[in-house]
């Protein structure tokens, strides 16, 4: 995966007359009640990753929160699927499923998310809460490039088990049956997490289990998301964002150890990855 992510970080390189647009705007529609914080740890690190812009898409009791973590963050208070409509006219990525729940606002801002996604061809990253309800949208259909998918093992086997598909302990034919389902790139965490678009797979090297913790998940959505929003494809995001993401918490775990390292501190000593 090394060389890949050399050849990805290439593409990277910013121009000197740059300004904020040239590095994209993600939406991050996230955080039902009690559970701003997955929202907040997922765009934050999509600004910390290099988008241009960041919106947070969240209920209303989770702005002033958001705001006094990440001021550079943009949070919108939306508590109906109508209050979502304006904020996904500008973004060119959107991001959905951090702390999202699954009760009736869940299901309104996943259908409009997922809606315009399909409308304006946009990039768009599911994750947690957004993949368990899935399989509720009848008429979901994002063209291949544009879809990305990133489950634990659980929430795997979970949309597996919805649609009828037999699951296996093999992760690698756990990650084809998820591309079959839903055409894509596959991001299928845990160790050794797994990047797979139907063509061959990428297996990240690195890692610990100081990651199995609440919170790293949607961290590693809003890293892939500031990827894609600067113009890496699915796969080439997917991969940076899992990489990066797992060498930042192997170097962390170094002064902090396995039991005390957290997502904030991971988005609190984030810096660009040099290879």
């Amino acid at each position: 995966m090394e060389n890949k992510v050399r050849s990805i970080l290439k593409k990277l390189k910013r121009i000197p007359n740059a300004n904020k647009h040239s590095f994209g705007h993600v939406l991050v529609v996230a955080g039902n009640e009690g559970f701003g914080g997955a929202g907040i740890l997922a765009s934050t690190a999509a600004i910390s990753c290099g988008a241009g812009l960041v919106s947070l898409a969240t209920r209303s009791e989770n702005v002033t929160a958001a705001l006094s973590y990440c001021p550079e963050v943009m949070a919108k208070p939306v508590n109906s699927g109508q209050d979502l409509d304006d904020h996904l006219l500008k973004p060119n990525v959107l991001c959905i499923g951090p702390g999202l729940g699954t009760n009736a606002w869940s299901e309104q801002v996943l259908y409009k998310s997922l809606h315009a996604a399909k409308k304006r061809n946009l990039p768009i990253l599911i994750d947690a809460d957004g993949l368990n309800l899935l399989p509720k949208i009848l008429d979901f259909k994002i063209p291949r490039k544009n879809l990305i998918i990133t489950p634990h093992e659980g929430e795997a086997t979970r949309l597996l088990k919805a649609n009828k598909i037999s699951s296996q302990k093999n992760r690698q034919t756990m990650a084809k049956k998820l591309f079959d389902l839903y055409p894509g790139t596959v991001v299928l965490k845990g160790k050794e997490t797994i990047v797979y678009d139907g063509g061959s797979f990428s297996i990240c090297p690195a890692g610990n289990p100081g990651m199995a913790v609440g919170g790293m998940g949607d961290v590693l959505s809003g890293m892939i998301s500031g990827y894609l929003a600067q113009g890496l494809s699915s796969k080439e995001a997917s991969i940076l964002g899992v990489f990066h993401h797992a060498v930042a918490c192997d170097s962390l775990q170094e002064n902090y150890g396995q039991r005390s390292l957290r997502p904030s501190i991971l988005l609190d000593h984030l810096v660009d990855l040099e290879l």
